[in-house]
Formats: C-alpha cells, structure tokens, sequence
C-alpha cells in the first residue's frame, strides 16, 4: 500500500471514529446502554483498522 493511500484511508478512518464517538454521546445522553456497547464495539473496530494500517505502512517503507 502506498503512502498516499494509506494516509487517505487513515483520513477516512479519522471522520468515521469522529461519527462514531457523536453516537457513542448520544447513546450516552439517552441512556441507551445497548447503543453504547454497540457503537463502543465499532469505535474499537476502526482504531484497531488504524492500526493495522500504520503496522503496513511501516512495514513497507
């Protein structure tokens, strides 16, 4: 993977870990505790796919 790419995947990652920590409030404000893990659950998702992605990005360079 190159540069670029993974520096736009990362950019990508960063707004959908942005969105995911507003529902992760409004989960919070309603105290929806199902939602919660939920969302939770992606957010470690997508931290962890930004992880593998800087581990390749190293790894190639």
């Amino acid at each position: 993977m190159s540069r670029s790419d993974s520096s736009a995947e990362i950019s990508g990652l960063q707004v959908c870990i942005m969105n995911t920590t507003a529902q992760i409030d409004a989960a919070l404000d309603a105290d929806d505790r199902r939602a919660f893990r939920v969302w939770c659950l992606r957010r470690a998702s997508l931290i962890a796919r930004v992880e593998r992605v800087l581990v390749e990005a190293a790894t190639a360079a």
